[in-house]
């Protein structure tokens, strides 16, 4: 089995060292492609790239780097996707990194589970120094969880190549659900596979697109989940319920980011 990462990037020269080494970080008996996608940065995020050049090479990663003008995020991964050629895929944006030693177990997942088309593990929240500040292991998918809101960690979602050819890339529309709005489609068919291990790190911080846009992004969360379900429903009924208890911890500034930025 093949696994091709792609990671999106703008610009994030301060994190992306960190990205690079958690994907050496790992013992490996599969083949692992990796493909960046940036955005012309202009910042120190070439030399980095340049310096791992030689250590993909040496660790027998095949490491693509594509460097041109992009239409966003989902542009940028779609970009990757098209020209990769795992039959096992996933996208890891530049600030969030894997645990180490964590990817052999994905492969050994899906191959113990040939009819799991797609999966997803646990993740932790964490810093914008990359400090622990919460632990979030699922252990069932439910479909109307789903439905409810957007209940994965992006990082530790893994899915077979053919999902992508029967339902699509990302909606390159959807700046800020394009992800959530992927796994709907996939959940019209398909159920999810746990995996019951912490994959990866996601960075919460007040500048990341996460941490600036929440209200907006908890207001895109709700359209697109609402079009999933029937008017006066009892599931459109649990869509509002989520949506107002985010909207209050947003009001109230109790969100993730604010939580993790005020611990910090």
């Amino acid at each position: 089995m093949k696994l091709s990462i792609v990671t999106p990037s703008y610009n994030q020269g301060q994190f992306i060292k960190k990205t690079f080494e958690s994907i050496l970080n790992q013992d490996i008996t599969f083949e692992l492609e990796y493909i960046l996608v940036d955005a012309i940065s202009t910042d120190k995020t070439a030399r980095i790239v340049n310096e791992f050049i030689p250590k993909f090479k040496a660790e027998g990663i095949e490491f693509t780097y594509i460097c041109e003008k992009d239409n966003g995020q989902s542009d940028a991964v779609n970009k990757g996707w098209h020209i990769a050629t795992g039959n096992l895929i996933t996208y890891l944006n530049s600030d969030d990194f894997y645990e180490s030693n964590v990817l052999q177990k994905v492969i050994d997942y899906f191959i113990d589970n040939p009819k799991i088309k797609w999966a997803y593990g646990g993740w932790n929240f964490v810093n914008k120094e990359g400090l622990l500040y919460k632990k979030v292991q699922p252990n069932i998918f439910k479909k109307q969880k789903l439905l409810d809101y957007c209940n994965i960690g992006q990082p530790s979602c893994f899915y077979r190549k053919e999902l992508l050819n029967e339902f699509g890339l990302l909606n390159e529309k959807k700046h800020l659900t394009m992800d959530y709005d992927l796994w709907l489609r996939f959940a019209t068919k398909y159920s999810a596979g746990i995996m019951n291990f912490v994959i990866s790190n996601m960075r919460y911080y007040p500048d990341a697109k996460s941490g600036a846009r929440t209200m907006e992004h908890l207001k895109a969360t709700f359209a697109l989940c609402k079009s999933y379900s029937k008017k006066n429903s009892w599931q459109r009924i649990r869509q509002f319920f989520f949506f107002m208890r985010g909207f209050v911890i947003i009001v109230l500034k109790k969100d993730i980011t604010r939580r993790i930025n005020s611990k910090s």
